[in-house]
């Protein structure tokens, strides 16, 4: 059996933060969600899995009033930190594939990758609030087909892009004065233009 803890980043419940003994301020207090990370772990948890929304959720205004999974860190702003106090604990972090461009995303997943010796998992999602568009420029969100479409090729380009460079890539030679090899140079032109370029 495999645990995962669902967080928000601290309960997908609207009414967590009401709970007798709870923390109300948990969403946005480090310490907090530190403390929950490291219980976690020592309860034989394999991850803490944290969902994500680029905009507010279209929901009536009382109910809004009332939640706190409105408002949250950003993942990959958190999990590093996390990883900072844990040892063995997953960190999945939601990251959309229709926003910004592949090369982004690779970048900070590999980064957390590298900070949390390993522990970094991607939930890929395409985004279906139409609110959150507004949020990055676009006057309206992409067809549900084109947003999946999309979606495919952006994560052929990420694992593309991970894959670049070999695992022996990075020699380090104090001696030969050489830091790396050469990388792979992947340049994808599909159908939502020319995604990504690497080069070593």
């Amino acid at each position: 059996m495999h645990l995962g803890a669902f967080m928000r980043p601290v309960s997908i419940h609207t009414a967590w933060w009401r709970y007798p003994g709870g923390y109300p301020d948990a969403n946005f207090s480090l310490e907090h969600l530190a403390s929950f990370a490291k219980t976690l772990e020592r309860g034989c948890f394999d991850a803490f899995f944290m969902a994500d929304h680029l905009a507010v959720l279209n929901m009536p205004m009382d109910a809004l009033k009332r939640s706190a999974t409105v408002t949250s860190f950003d993942p990959l702003t958190l999990l590093p930190a996390l990883s900072m106090v844990t040892k063995h604990l997953g960190l999945i972090a939601t990251a959309s594939t229709t926003f910004e461009p592949p090369y982004l995303i690779a970048r900070r997943f590999a980064s957390l990758d590298h900070i949390s010796g390993g522990r970094a998992g991607w939930n890929v999602v395409t985004t279906s609030n139409p609110e959150a568009a507004l949020n990055f420029g676009m006057s309206d969100e992409m067809e549900h087909g084109e947003r999946y479409r999309r979606a495919r090729e952006f994560v052929d380009v990420v694992t593309g892009l991970w894959d670049s460079w070999a695992d022996d890539a990075f020699i380090r030679d104090v001696v030969l004065a050489a830091v790396k090899n050469s990388a792979y140079l992947l340049v994808r032109n599909g159908r939502f233009g020319r995604l990504a370029q690497i080069g070593g």
